[in-house]
Order: C-alpha cells, then structure tokens, then sequence
C-alpha cells in the first residue's frame, strides 16, 4: 500500500468513527432551534476549537484561556476521548450530526485540530457557509510528521483558503512557511499550581519540623521511546541510582491527566527528550512546580523559542553520552542547582505557554490580514 493509500484510508476510517458517533448521538441529540433562543453575546468574537481527542488538551485549554479575555466567547468541541482525558466543555456525542454542523456554522473562527476533511464528512460541513471564517489547522507533533502533508492537501480541498498553527516549533520546517504560525499549548499556570501545587503553610510546617535533606526524584514521561530517545534517559537515570542513595526514580506514563500532574509535583529533576530536537507538555507542566529539565535542543529551535520569550533558554544540555551522564550526577546531588534551574525553566515556560500570554498570541495573529 502506498503512502498516499494509507492517508487516504486514516482519513477514511477517522470519518467512519466520527460519524458513527454522531449517529449514535442522535438518539440523545437536544432540540437544536433551542440553541438560537440561548442568550449570546453577539459583540463578542466566537471561536471554535475542533479536535478528536484533542492532543495535549490544546484546544480545551485554548479556549479556556480566550475566554479569559472577556470579548471573546471560544468553545472546545471534542469528537472522542481517551486514557488521558483531557478536560473538555462539550463533546460531539452530545449533539448529533446536526447539531455538531450548527456548531461549527456558528463560529465566527474554527480552529481544526490534525485532521479536517473528517469532519467535513461527518458533520457534512458545506464550504460555502464557512467561506467567510477565518480557518486555521493546528497540528500537534506526529499528526504533522505523519500525515501533515495529506491533511494541508485535504484541507484546501474541501475548504479553500486556511491558516496553519503548529505546537512546537520544530514542526514549522514541516509545514508551509506562508500563513503558519507557532502556537504554544496554553496551560493554566496559576491554577494548576494552586490545585496541584505545595500548600505554603503546609510546607512551612513540614520544613520547621527537623533538618532533613529531601530525596531527588527524577522524572520521565516515555510516550514514545524512540521519539523522546527514553533508552539513553534509562541507561543513565539506572546508573545514577545505583550510585547514589538519595535518589529515586519516577515514571509518568499511561495515566489520566490528572494523576500525570500530581506525579510530576514531585519530581526535582525531569528528562524530556533529546531526538526529536523541541521540548514537550511535560517539560512545561514540570516547570510549573519548579523542576529542572534535560531536554536536547536543534540550535534553530533555542535561537527561535529564545527570541520568542525574550530570555535565555533554561533547559540543560549536552554534548554526548558522557556530559549527560556527568551533568546527570552533578544536579541529582545538588538541590540548591536543581531549585536554579527550576526557577529559570518556570519564567521562561510561563513567558510561552502561561494561558493569558497564548491567549494575547493568537488574538495578534488574529489581527494580522
């Protein structure tokens, strides 16, 4: 089977799954005349955020975080879920077919997340009523890499002009240069750290309780093993704790969102990724609770995210095998390094991927004709 028939089945099969969805969401669909009677805001900008499982909980958050604005009313719209369950405003089974297409009809903006002609067959968008909207595609990591090229050709197929956002930055080198922008996943920093995060009076009363030196826990999250290059990760966070007694390991990996985050509040030391040459979710989410992180940067990728933020990259890096394995023994036995780095990694990922900083991004590129 060629690439282009196997794009064309994945396209295939993720409109058979959509619709049956929506089919099956009928029985339970509401009275969609309802909807014109709901009080709007009609000054306000309305955006859509379209995804199947919404990867990295983007468009969620992305919504969330526009709606923060207060001119503007945005909605996610999630066609399925998964273990990691994301939050989410509403979801397509919720509708039906119908009310799924008034949905998106209504928006004055409709942010298609990795895929779009599925949608269009599912929902049988008409490309005429979305003529006037603005239209973007945000693709996230190995939906770009994988299938980036057939859904751009896909998308202009069925509904004509768009404007590309990728998640990473190194995912820009994969789409076309004209009309694409970088659009970091928001998170919610405050809240998150409020949820998940130390209780202050609580740690005041843990920290005067006796001198004690914490145990470090080193992190990794091993999505992908080949894409995060997890076995050089493992071969060093192995000896380390073999060598040294205050130090212990922990894994982040097929877990609700939820438990992902209470997991990484306690780690003192992550390791991201060093093959796919950007940082991921989990490096940020890391920094939210003051983590240092190893993460292997392209050049390109630290002279760009460095220009974006303003300051210097905060991520540890080396040159081989050998610096990691030294750089790796130095930060897991030093906490005052560990709590250096921690800081720089959370100013620089909040100046990126605070909500209310996204948000303001995409309202500029909003602006831009």
């Amino acid at each position: 089977m060629s690439q282009e028939e196997y794009e064309k089945e994945f396209n295939a099969k993720e409109a058979a799954k959509l619709s049956k969805l929506t089919e099956n969401a009928d029985i339970l669909a509401i009275d969609t005349s309802k909807l014109k009677d709901a009080p709007v805001a009609n000054t306000k900008l309305k955006v859509l955020n379209l995804s199947t499982q919404d990867m990295a909980g983007a468009g969620y958050c992305l919504s969330h975080a526009l709606n923060k604005l207060g001119d503007v009313q945005s909605i996610n719209l999630r066609t399925s879920n998964n273990y990691i369950n994301y939050p989410s405003m509403t979801e397509a089974r919720f509708y039906g077919k119908d009310g799924c297409k008034k949905i998106v009809e209504d928006a004055d903006v409709v942010i298609f997340h990795s895929a779009v002609r599925p949608f269009f067959d599912a929902f049988q968008l008409d490309k005429e009523k979305l003529k006037a909207k603005r239209k973007f595609v945000y693709f996230h990591g190995s939906d770009c890499r994988n299938y980036g090229e057939q859904t751009i050709k896909d998308a202009k197929e069925v509904m004509g002009d768009f404007e590309i956002l990728v998640s990473t930055p190194d995912l820009l080198a994969s789409v076309p240069k004209e009309n694409s922008h970088w659009m970091p996943v928001a998170r919610d920093f405050q809240a998150i750290k409020t949820k998940y995060g130390d209780n202050p009076l609580d740690m005041a009363a843990l920290n005067g309780w006796a001198e004690l030196k914490r145990r470090t826990v080193l992190g990794h999250a091993p999505t992908n093993l080949q894409l995060k290059g997890s076995a050089i990760f493992y071969k060093i966070i192995t000896e380390v704790l073999e060598t040294l007694d205050d130090v212990e390991f922990q894994s982040i990996k097929d877990l609700p969102w939820d438990s992902c985050l209470r997991l990484l509040r306690t780690v003192n030391v992550l390791y991201d990724q060093h093959v796919i040459g950007s940082y991921g979710m989990v490096a940020v989410e890391a920094s939210i609770f003051g983590a240092a992180v190893f993460c292997k940067l392209k050049p390109d990728v630290a002279t760009f995210i460095e220009r974006e933020a303003g300051i210097k990259q905060p991520f540890i890096q080396w040159l081989d095998e050998d610096e990691l394995r030294t750089q790796s023994y130095m930060i897991a036995q030093d906490p005052k390094l560990q709590q250096e780095f921690g800081v720089k990694t959370e100013e620089f990922c909040h100046r990126l991927h605070d909500d209310i900083n996204v948000a303001s991004r995409f309202m500029r590129i909003l602006e831009r004709t």
